[in-house]
């Protein structure tokens, strides 16, 4: 069961709720024990005795050095974590994942970013899911920005079938007694805005209210503070509703016919391509541009030889056309690095040099992290502490990228010494232009290919995800411009960008008229990684996306299974039979 939802609705809180609704029969069962917290957690209150704000945790006396601690308004998990449950002869596993819309400070939510992508890594480690479950708070009264944003990058991200899989989890639920009609109401409004055949009471059952309030009961009663009688009939009234939605929601979660995680997995795929494909085809095409400049220039060198060639054929001398004869080609090379930076690529680090897009801001040199995305420069709000940037806009630098020009092509010596007269002469610099003109058009088929294959791979991602939204190659693409408008740099290249960016959309919209399948896309990224020119950048740079995966999939792994049998044999009696429909 995978668990979303925005930050601060309850979701690592749910899981502590889960387990101790499964292992105790009643809520002073569950006080005598000492509670069960999957979860390690504290509590702030109002201390009953002193009225001051005290902190109390869930393992009792002090606040253990492993509790999981935020800063007011953080996520409290920051990766996405499984934890293992046996609750009737079957193993539950819970992913627990960051807080949505965590950056809602920041232009791109560029934390929400990551933390969908490491939640699809986790989930490339499974076949199968048998439930998607959107926590929300049932206290929602409108349709607020944060949650919009939340619902649309979640679902964003799920393939079309999944929909059947998806349930939704109302947290806080005694603030509505437990009927949250107003906020089923707006999530019913935002599926029908969003044509998603998601089904809700009455038709089927997808909506379970839960109050997690019950855990803090449940540790002031382990910390020995003061409750009153009414604190613990409403902590009772509460557990017993909670309680049987528990039941409720894993009979319909173990009827439901686990969802293949394939298309999920796929669609994944493709958009890192894309991501990928964004730096190679940016930088070939702005390569391909100064080629093409230098060519211009070439030409009309080689047209000012053949002229004075032609007046005056005495004074002809060979050496005067040998650097017209040498074919050059700009490249981007990268030279490595002992070490590894986190550079900023963003708008407003980002310079333009001799019209070429520099990135001089480094903001962690000689960076120790195992990845950037905890790299000690980047807060909890996915911004960086040096530059003020977002997140999304620094890269993990093993090398120096430098953009230079190589000879690719000069004639041998003996052609040179062939050339004798005039005639001879214009032969060889017209053979060289050719040249020239031959690979600048081979860089350009290869660059549209790439470009093409990025229109057709994020046609797939938006004829099979639940809600389309904008890929990478567009928002680096803009970014660029954004960082020559700044600069007020040279008309040409400011011109290429934006040539770049229509004949992307050129594509895009050739390509919205054709269907694509999970398999094309395995097929489209095998034939980018045989292009001659940047397949096999492309394909080294995929192995790094797999490095990922291994380290998010090592840091979610499940340490521990927790048994939810019951301490004795007898069956739940259930105090009280609320009903799940909220209608």
């Amino acid at each position: 069961m995978l668990l979303i939802g925005e930050t601060g609705v309850g979701k690592s809180m749910w899981i502590n709720s889960f387990a101790n609704y499964c292992k105790f029969i009643s809520l002073e069962e569950a006080v005598q024990a000492g509670g069960l917290f999957p979860i390690p957690c504290t509590f702030g209150m109002i201390d009953p005795e002193t009225t001051e704000m005290i902190t109390i945790s869930s393992e009792g006396g002090d606040i253990p050095t492993t509790s999981q601690t935020a800063e007011v308004g953080a996520s409290v998990t920051q990766m996405p974590d499984v934890h293992a449950f046996v609750y009737e002869n079957n193993q539950i596993n819970l992913i627990d994942t960051p807080g949505m819309n965590a950056t809602e400070d920041t232009s791109d939510h560029a934390k929400d970013k990551e933390h969908v992508n490491n939640i699809l890594r986790i989930l490339s480690t499974y076949n199968e899911i048998q439930a998607i479950c959107i926590l929300i708070k049932a206290s929602e009264t409108r349709l607020s920005s944060a949650l919009k944003y939340t619902l649309t990058e979640l679902l964003g991200h799920l393939d079309k079938d999944a929909c059947n899989n998806v349930i939704f989890i109302f947290t806080n639920a005694a603030s509505t007694n437990f009927k949250p009609d107003k906020t089923r109401a707006i999530l019913q409004k935002f599926l029908n805005d969003n044509k998603l055949h998601i089904s809700l009471p009455p038709s089927k059952l997808k909506i379970y209210c839960f109050e997690n309030g019950t855990m803090d009961y449940l540790a002031q009663r382990i910390n020995h503070i003061h409750t009153t009688p009414d604190d613990k009939d409403d902590a009772m009234r509460n557990w017993d509703r909670s309680a049987e939605s528990t039941k409720a929601i894993l009979d319909y979660v173990r009827s439901l016919k686990p969802h293949a995680l394939t298309a999920i997995n796929t669609i994944h795929n493709a958009e890192h391509t894309i991501g990928v494909l964004s730096e190679l085809v940016l930088q070939t095409l702005m390569c391909i541009a100064k080629d093409e400049n230098n060519l211009e220039q070439k030409k009309k060198e080689a047209e000012t030889v053949k002229t004075r060639i032609s007046e005056n054929p005495a004074k002809f001398a060979s050496h005067d056309i040998k650097k017209l004869l040498h074919v050059e080609e700009t490249k981007v090379v990268n030279t490595k690095l002992d070490c590894t930076n986190v550079v900023c690529e963003g708008p407003r680090c980002g310079k333009v040099v001799n019209g070429e897009t520099v990135y001089p801001q480094i903001c962690c040199e000689h960076c120790k992290s195992p990845w950037m995305y905890f790299c000690g420069k980047i807060n909890w709000l996915a911004e960086c502490k040096v530059c003020g940037c977002e997140k999304r806009k620094h890269k993990w630098r093993k090398t120096v990228p430098k953009i230079v020009t190589e000879t690719v092509y000069k004639p041998d010596e003996k052609v040179i010494a062939q050339i004798v007269d005039s005639s001879s002469a214009l032969t060889a610099i017209n053979e060289t232009i050719s040249e020239c003109e031959r690979r600048v058009k081979i860089c350009i088929r290869e660059s549209e290919d790439m470009l093409r294959t990025c229109a057709k791979l994020n046609n797939f991602v938006h004829q099979n995800t639940l809600i389309a939204h904008d890929d990478e190659l567009s928002m680096s693409l803009q970014d660029k411009i954004e960082i020559h408008v700044k600069a007020k740099s040279n008309a040409k290249e400011l011109e290429v960008l934006r040539q770049i960016q229509d004949k992307y959309k050129t594509f895009m919209f050739k390509e919205n008229y054709n269907c694509y399948r999970a398999d094309d896309v395995g097929k489209l990224i095998q034939q980018l990684y045989k292009l001659p020119m940047k397949g096999n950048d492309l394909k080294k740079a995929m192995e790094v996306e797999e490095m990922t995966r291994r380290i998010v999939v090592e840091r979610g792994t499940i340490s521990k299974i927790i048994n939810l049998a019951r301490w004795r044999a007898q069956p739940r009696k259930l105090v009280s039979s609320y009903t799940v429909d909220i209608k």
